[in-house]
């Protein structure tokens, strides 16, 4: 590709990133739709986060993706925020547009295109979802599913005060859709039974913790769909136990997909076509 004075810049940014398939997504995109831009890695410290942003102000930048552990504390680094992205309390793309940073969520949106063919068999009024953890993406996955009307979101997190922070949320907005319980077995068994679908939404299972998982295999049934934010790498621990077991699985390539073309539209105002994009997540480094 040419680069010149001309040329955008877009980026990713977390802590770690290297693992980030967004660089060779976006890319590809820009390449096929003719856009003059380039989108790079950058790992930044939480400490370091406003000094980024506030250089990136400074450059021909037009948007950021956010990943982990940024998704909330970037808020305060920008300027106004979408109104689902100010719902949600977490922001994974930044537009900058007219020298404003703007946040916005597309997280939920992701993760809903990600599994509609794999419960389109059930009705969305007796669908029941677990997840694990509470963080960012957890926040817009959730609320998501709750706007979307499903039966009931449960969320199960180490400090239970923190789901029930967000069932409470949820509730405000979509009366009786989410319910906060704790990590305890005995919780998680009993919502492991009611739940057609556990995901993980957590750490656990990437870098240190790849030989973990954040659900005891015991807890897992043959008929659940057991997904896994994490896509690097592919198969986690929790997704190889399930399999075991012959749960159907799925990491979060899709979601990352998808998120991911949406966040192009915001920078852009093109949607790019899926199949493409999923052929240049799944293209290998040479």
């Amino acid at each position: 590709m040419k680069i010149s004075v001309d040329t955008k810049i877009y980026a990713v940014i977390g802590d770690p990133i290297a693992q980030s398939l967004s660089p060779q997504l976006h890319n590809g995109l820009f390449k096929e739709t003719g856009v003059d831009a380039l989108y790079l890695p950058i790992a930044v410290k939480s400490e370091d986060l406003k000094k980024l942003v506030d250089g990136l102000r400074l450059m021909n930048f037009g948007g950021l993706n956010v990943t982990k552990p940024h998704k909330i504390d970037i808020i305060e680094a920008l300027d106004y925020l979408d109104p689902l992205a100010e719902k949600i309390g977490a922001v994974n793309t930044v537009v900058y547009c007219d020298k404003k940073m703007v946040g916005y969520n597309t997280d939920g949106f992701g993760f809903i295109k990600s599994i509609e063919k794999r419960v389109s068999k059930i009705p969305k009024e007796t669908l029941t979802i677990l997840i694990l953890g509470c963080g960012g993406a957890v926040k817009s996955v959730a609320m998501a599913l709750a706007d979307w009307g499903i039966k009931k979101v449960i969320i199960a997190n180490r400090t239970e005060e923190k789901a029930k922070e967000l069932a409470n949320l949820i509730n405000e907005s979509w009366p009786g859709k989410a319910q906060a319980i704790s990590m305890a077995p005995e919780a998680l068994k009993k919502a492991v039974d009611e739940a057609m679908v556990v995901v993980n939404g957590t750490s656990v299972g990437m870098a240190e913790s790849a030989q973990q998982s954040p659900l005891p295999k015991e807890l897992l049934r043959k008929e659940l769909l057991v997904y896994d934010m994490i896509y690097s790498p592919p198969v986690t621990q929790l997704l190889k136990e399930a399999k075991e077991i012959g749960a159907e699985t799925q990491n979060g390539l899709d979601m990352l997909l998808y998120q991911g073309l949406l966040a192009f539209e915001l920078w852009t105002g093109i949607f790019p076509d899926p199949v493409f994009g999923k052929k240049l997540l799944l293209k290998k480094n040479d």
